[in-house]
């Protein structure tokens, strides 16, 4: 009589047991200091016969599997992924992981078309970039209609978030370095800490505004921001300086300011009506560090809204299926949408050129 399985989770500075494929344990020595991995190992007495691992930001409901292997060698193969199944769907539970995602190409992932069935997956629609299944009903997600850019360098968040709201208005709108670049120099409060700043809300809605995009801004203080990325005087000057001249030109343009913190509610019922939202967040949510951040929410279901982030982390082994369409729930982006001491919150409501 076989033994039984014992799956187990490898938890944060625990060494994995000896007996892993090369493969595998080169794949789990790469994500063990990763932020958000979660791996459990299937054994039959000391012998390991299975092995999954996943991964996900804390900020969102879903998890992404990246590595799935069970012994070829073993009894019985099926039962070993059901069992690691069975345990990753406790831990959702447990998590409130509402999502399973395998990325449709990747080549980091090593995936069978096994694990898809055992796990309920569907395959991917032709163009999108995962796969996934959802553990839970809570109303139907509206469809990704906002395609995924990933910023090119550290400090164009802003423009590459600005590209992607236009390209969820209009299919044919470009996403490319040009235009990247271009409105990043337009909107850029020029220094920051350690080279070229990042993007100024004022200045992100005159690049929107000068592409015929109707565009609102919410700023909740009247003081210049982004400031404490200035490590010097004369930094600090010249984007208040830069940020004064922004303002101004928006104010000139006619365009919609409201001086006050937006509510999560508004910018539901926003992008609900078809408009597109490119927030400030302060990425210690995302990634355990304090740093301004811009990302798209661009759809909502009734607990969560859909948003592109620019950025993935390759050293934390995250990829473009981390980024995309990432289900956040209502209190989580409140939690999200604040930067800085006192805190402040800056949103720009995009709708279609006209």
């Amino acid at each position: 009589m076989a033994e039984p399985i014992n799956v187990t989770q490898l938890l944060d500075g625990h060494e994995a047991p000896l007996g892993l494929p090369a493969a595998m344990a080169e794949h789990l020595a790469a994500i063990q200091s990763a932020r958000g991995r979660i791996v459990f190992i299937a054994q039959r007495g000391d012998a390991i016969v299975g092995l999954l691992i996943g991964r996900r930001r804390r900020t969102a409901t879903m998890l992404r599997v990246s590595h799935f292997w069970v012994d070829a060698d073993d009894i019985d193969c099926n039962a070993v992924g059901s069992e690691l199944v069975s345990a990753l769907e406790q831990l959702s539970l447990d998590s409130d992981i509402l999502t399973w995602r395998i990325a449709a190409v990747s080549g980091e992932d090593v995936i069978s078309t096994g694990l898809r069935a055992l796990a309920g997956v569907a395959a991917a629609l032709q163009g999108a970039p995962y796969a996934e299944r959802r553990l839970r009903n809570d109303g139907p997600m509206a469809s990704s209609r906002t395609p995924i850019y990933t910023q090119t360098t550290g400090f164009t968040c802003g423009s590459a978030s600005l590209m992607m709201a236009f390209a969820g208005l209009d299919p044919s709108s470009a996403m490319d370095r040009l235009l990247e670049l271009a409105m990043w120099r337009e909107a850029t409060t020029v220094v920051s800490m350690d080279g070229p700043g990042g993007c100024d809300p004022y200045g992100l809605a005159l690049a929107a505004n000068s592409r015929g995009h109707a565009v609102k801004v919410f700023m909740s203080t009247s003081e210049a921001i982004l400031i404490d990325r200035g490590n010097t005087e004369a930094k600090r000057d010249l984007m208040k300086f830069v940020q004064a001249d922004f303002k101004s030109r928006v104010l000139e343009a006619g365009i919609e300011v409201e001086a006050r913190p937006f509510t999560i509610a508004e910018l539901r019922s926003a992008v609900a009506g078809g408009s597109i939202a490119v927030v400030l967040i302060d990425q210690r949510e995302t990634h355990g560090r304090t740093a301004p951040h811009w990302v798209v929410a661009h759809a909502v279901s009734e607990e969560h809204f859909l948003v592109n982030d620019p950025w993935f982390e390759v050293d934390a082994l995250e990829n473009a299926a981390d980024v995309v369409d990432l289900p956040i729930r209502d209190a989580m982006l409140d939690r999200m949408a604040w930067y800085g001491e006192p805190a402040y919150r800056a949103a720009l409501i995009i709708g279609p050129a006209t």
